[in-house]
């Protein structure tokens, strides 16, 4: 007898031998358990998910004389009769060579015969997209009013080309992607029946490159059985699926975040040397994982042991989401003309290059981003536990002394506001200096915390959709900061008038309370222009030039 590819001889016959569908089998199972069965069933869902394959057991059990637990008994004569392949109760027609007019039309006639065995005649449809649009039109009524014994099953994997007519006489059923852990438990199962032992490591990587299919998985354990023969191994295993292994792809990932371009084109040149061909979707998976233990630190990840998780969480810990997202993302979108190209090594070298200085992006998220990584370095910086690449050689870190005094003068503003601190500590500057109006230096930067405040309630302002408030707001001259009152200046009339309304004058009060605190109160008032006056000097000046004919006050 000829061999017979895994995913065939592992194919399910039962409902409850189904992996990955259960929101569809307990439906199933109770409409065959209860006896309302519908006349038009609509299987759709990513390749090798069980469309098919359920469709065949289900067509099986309608006509089961005794049905176990919604599943076919096998034993039965009808049982027996339809599993021989020809019977002519269950009819699967290919709609990718069937799709025209005249196949639907002997399917119009031919339905109205009744079944040779049991109670329906069942048609699977596969791939029931590929059916024109006349055809669709010419299978519409039948579809809606059936005979009573014959019910459809259509199944497809691009629904969205289905019109609305056909979806809506229909019972849709969404098949689902398949998880890691479920297909290693499937792969654990065959390979043990098999006789066949295995690294744990290996089922994982086979289960993952399967991406959610069984049939898929199944495929590719097939040919690692045929490679590697009767142990299962994991380095065996990238070899024959030309996957990279962890350890290279976390050197190469961790050269990529920290920018190290000399290092993560080497780490590259070892893979593309090695031939693996799915580096791209190597990275963008391991990024993937990087983002996902990053902010979810317990998190239980299906194909990822506890030494590995660990690596991941070193790799995260010192990188935004923004940035490990932005190279998961250029990655990911690498993979298709990594697989497809010719010259894959310009392409995998040009990218890498690119996730490196990610930060140079001529974007508003790569300057918000660099932004960020600069306050973060600058602040480790001044506690003395990190001296950015860029001066390390020019500037030295603090003292452990100095950052200990730095700290001391700290804690006394330790639980109040960026603003609140800033002022605090203006004051205790004011306190040392002899005059406070004449430390320029003071009432500067006063001014500046007044202008940056009037900034961030115009920026708020606009999103509470104040609109009145927001337009009037840009009329102010100029502010200050005096005894704990934030004074606004304005030489607009409307303006002056507006803000001193209680309700918009509470609503800029509790705001400036927010940004400086509630000590603060808010105070509109009317700019002064003050006139210049004429010096007796210039006077007597003007009088000589003009004599009598002007009037100086």
């Amino acid at each position: 007898m000829s061999y017979v590819s895994l995913y065939r001889r592992f194919r399910p016959n039962t409902f409850d031998k189904v992996v990955g569908q259960d929101h569809i089998v307990r439906t199933i199972t109770n409409q065959i358990a209860s006896g309302r069965i519908g006349h038009a069933y609509l299987f759709t869902g990513t390749r090798g998910t069980g469309k098919t394959t359920c469709a065949k057991i289900f067509a099986r059990a309608v006509n089961c004389l005794n049905p176990q637990n919604g599943s076919p008994c096998g034993v039965c004569d009808v049982c027996k009769a339809l599993q021989k392949g020809d019977s002519i109760d269950i009819i699967e027609v290919d709609a990718a060579s069937n799709n025209g007019v005249d196949e639907i039309r002997d399917l119009r006639e031919n339905v109205q015969y009744r079944p040779s065995y049991g109670k329906y005649k069942v048609y699977i449809i596969d791939e029931v997209h590929m059916l024109t649009s006349s055809a669709f039109n010419a299978f519409l009524k039948t579809l809606e009013e059936p005979p009573p014994h014959a019910i459809f099953i259509l199944a497809t994997t691009e629904v969205q080309k289905l019109p609305q007519t056909i979806l809506s006489r229909c019972m849709r059923f969404d098949f689902r992607l398949v998880g890691v852990d479920v297909l290693v438990k499937l792969l654990e199962e065959i390979y043990t029946e098999l006789n066949v032992s295995y690294d744990m490591d290996a089922l994982k990587q086979i289960a993952s490159q399967g991406e959610g299919s069984v049939r898929d998985t199944l495929s590719l354990a097939d040919i690692c059985l045929s490679y590697c023969g009767d142990h299962i191994g994991y380095e065996d295993t990238l070899d024959i699926l030309l996957a990279s292994n962890f350890d290279t792809l976390d050197v190469l990932g961790r050269a990529i975040l920290d920018g190290n371009v000399k290092a993560a084109l080497e780490s590259a040149q070892n893979l593309l040397k090695a031939g693996r061909n799915t580096v791209g979707r190597d990275l963008a998976n391991y990024f993937m994982d990087v983002l996902e233990v990053k902010n979810t630190p317990g998190i239980s990840l299906d194909n990822i042991s506890k030494n590995r998780k660990e690596k991941l969480i070193q790799a995260g810990i010192n990188h935004s989401n923004y940035r490990i997202s932005r190279v998961m993302d250029i990655m990911a979108s690498m993979e298709s003309t990594l697989r497809y190209s010719t010259q894959p090594r310009i392409i995998l070298e040009a990218n890498i290059v690119r996730a490196c200085e990610l930060t140079t992006e001529l974007n508003l998220d790569g300057l918000i981003n660099r932004v960020k990584e600069l306050e973060i370095a600058v602040a480790k910086f001044e506690k003395g536990n990190f001296v950015p690449a860029a001066i390390e050689k020019t500037v030295e870190p603090p003292k452990q002394e100095e950052v200990k005094e730095q700290e001391a003068k700290v804690l006394p503003f330790e639980g109040k506001t960026d603003m609140e601190k800033l002022l605090e500590e203006m004051s205790i500057t004011a306190e040392n200096t002899t005059v406070f109006e004449e430390n320029q230096e003071s009432v500067d930067d006063k001014s500046y915390v007044a202008s940056q405040t009037w900034s961030k309630l115009v920026v708020r302002l606009n999103d509470m959709n104040e609109n009145l408030l927001y337009t009037a707001s840009q009329n102010v001259d100029k502010f200050s900061i005096n005894n704990n009152k934030f004074i606004a200046y304005t030489s607009d009339k409307v303006t002056l008038e507006l803000l001193k309304k209680t309700r918009y004058n509470t609503i800029v009060q509790n705001l400036i309370k927010e940004e400086l605190g509630n000590a603060y109160s808010f105070a509109i008032e009317e700019t002064v222009t003050k006139e210049k006056s004429i010096s007796p000097e210039n006077k007597v000046l003007l009088t000589d030039l003009f004599g009598g004919k002007i009037k100086m006050d």
